[in-house]
């Protein structure tokens, strides 16, 4: 193992705050369910998270699952700010700035009933890969589920040398003092002057011109993470499943519900092929070539127990649904692998009604069936795993869980809205019935103080917003136009505020975030 302390990992450069649905138990747990897997919810529960960043998704879930948390991440600044917000709100997660070498030695630890791992696989070294593999092993519990996601091939073949220039140039030819920014523009011109120069593998991969661009244009923390650390094992979904053979995990399902939904994912050609394959895990690596997958978000389980028919069902038609933004701006239409569908009016329309009747409230399967007697059981399903896959629904926890979890989200939520008073870097708040977050911008957060504060009016909590960022010097972005004037501000800051009251503010009450 390497003697430097960050281990070739790009250090310079935080993480982003950003939040992760898949690492929620509750999305796991149904991710499983959907496939026909048993998993248990537990007020008891250990979870585990490897590689937190900023240490936004943890927060979120220790706060809004019953149970408990320990996780490590090995930047001391992250770990830091991970460790300050959940001190903030009175969480009683153990939060570490361990390495997986230093997790493993600790004796101090639980059997975890689920252990998650988000972006970390890829950007590690074998080394690391093994002592991750062996803290499952002795970690997880029989029964507990492992989420992993990963860059993975076929889909990153064209671009992997693309990344390793990226890498070449920061390694050789950046100066170490340079800022990281200055390092990635760097790198990132170094190969752009490459590709003009026509070599012949820019000829073989002629789209890697337009993915240069798109790298350009995206967030330089995320590209930092992404590109420019030493290790990047990019696998193929088999080599995954033997790396994790030996803590005794098999694979169980994708944490996508979309990919539940064979016509958005495969062609008629595609699926027919798929369908004569028997073995389940030849028949996943396969699927990979007929959708090009680039990164997969994968569920094991150290002893996987399959549900009967009756059992799937039953738990099925018990399971809780809740909408996560109005009817109204529910998009429709569907993107998947093999393009755009439009979502069917006769189907969607009375779907999205019922979960909007009694102010939003969350709904089980069985009453949405029987709220719309005209479709079948395979209809519904579907169509409620298609609006998870957009985004516009979620599965939530049982009520029970939710009671328990419900005074540590207000906590939570109080101090993460008291941050946007100085800055837009976190934006979501925790759910108590979903178990997860929930985007909210800096806007809507202090909308959400004017109201804690006693502001009724939309005015109000315009002119309270304004009052914040209009000190700080800063203003509003409409469209490609930078608002100048107060007046600007605080109009546009009202139509906010309006329709923030007028629609969000029902969602958010069903999501019982305020």
């Amino acid at each position: 193992m390497s003697s430097a302390w960050n281990e070739g990992y790009f250090t310079d450069e935080g993480y982003t705050y950003g939040y992760s649905r898949e690492i929620n138990p509750v999305f796991q747990r149904y991710c499983l369910l959907l496939r026909g897997f048993a998993a248990l919810e537990s007020a008891e529960a250990w979870h585990c998270e490897l590689g937190f960043g900023q240490g936004v998704s943890i927060n979120i879930h220790a706060a809004a699952n019953p149970g408990s948390y320990v996780g490590t991440d090995f930047l001391p600044a992250q770990a830091a700010h991970a460790s300050g917000l959940a001190t903030a709100w009175g969480s009683d997660a153990r939060l570490y700035d361990d390495s997986f070498e230093q997790l493993l030695a600790r004796n101090d630890l639980p059997q975890f009933d689920s252990i998650s791992l988000h972006g970390i696989w890829t950007w590690v070294s074998r080394d690391n890969q093994k002592l991750i593999v062996e803290f499952a092993r002795r970690h997880l519990k029989p029964g507990g589920m492992l989420y992993i996601s990963y860059n993975c091939l076929p889909g990153w073949s064209p671009s992997a040398p693309l990344r390793q220039l990226f890498s070449l140039h920061n390694r050789f030819a950046s100066h170490t003092s340079a800022r990281p920014n200055e390092r990635i523009d760097a790198a990132l011109q170094f190969s752009e002057a490459l590709l003009a120069a026509n070599p012949k593998y820019a000829q073989a991969a002629p789209n890697l011109g337009a993915k240069l661009q798109s790298v350009k244009g995206q967030d330089r923390q995320y590209v930092a993470h992404e590109y420019f650390n030493r290790d990047w094992d990019c696998m193929y979904f088999t080599d995954v499943v033997d790396a994790l053979a030996p803590a005794k995990l098999d694979y169980a399902a994708t944490a996508l519900p979309l990919d539940s939904v064979d016509p958005l994912n495969l062609s008629a050609e595609g699926m027919d092929f798929l369908e004569g394959i028997e073995h389940p895990i030849m028949r996943e690596q396969a699927r990979d070539y007929f959708v090009n997958q680039s990164f997969r978000r994968d569920l094991y389980v150290r002893g996987a127990n399959r549900l009967s028919t009756a059992e799937h069902r039953e738990a099925m038609l018990n399971t809780r649904f809740v909408l996560l933004q109005v009817i109204e701006s529910v998009p429709g239409t569907v993107t998947g692998p093999v393009g755009e569908a439009s979502l069917q009016p006769e189907i969607y329309d009375p779907i999205l009604e019922a979960l909007a009747a009694k102010a939003y409230a969350p709904k089980t399967l069985r009453q949405l069936i029987s709220a719309v007697p005209s479709m079948t059981y395979h209809d519904v399903e579907q169509a409620l795993n298609v609006l998870i896959g957009m985004h516009a629904i979620a599965p939530c926890q049982s009520e029970a869980a939710e009671k328990l979890v419900q005074a540590r989200c207000s906590t939570l939520n109080l101090q993460l809205c008291k941050r946007s008073l100085f800055a837009n870097k976190i934006q979501v708040l925790s759910s108590p019935v979903t178990g997860g977050g929930v985007p909210v911008s800096r806007f809507q957060q202090l909308f959400l103080i004017a109201v804690m504060q006693g502001k009724k009016l939309p005015s109000e909590w315009a002119q309270f917003a304004w009052d914040i960022i209009g000190g700080q010097g800063e203003g509003i972005l409409k469209g490609d136009r930078a608002l100048t004037t107060a007046e600007e501000n605080i109009a546009e800051l009202k139509e906010q505020a309006v329709g923030f009251a007028e629609t969000s503010m029902v969602v958010l009450k069903a999501l019982r975030v305020v």
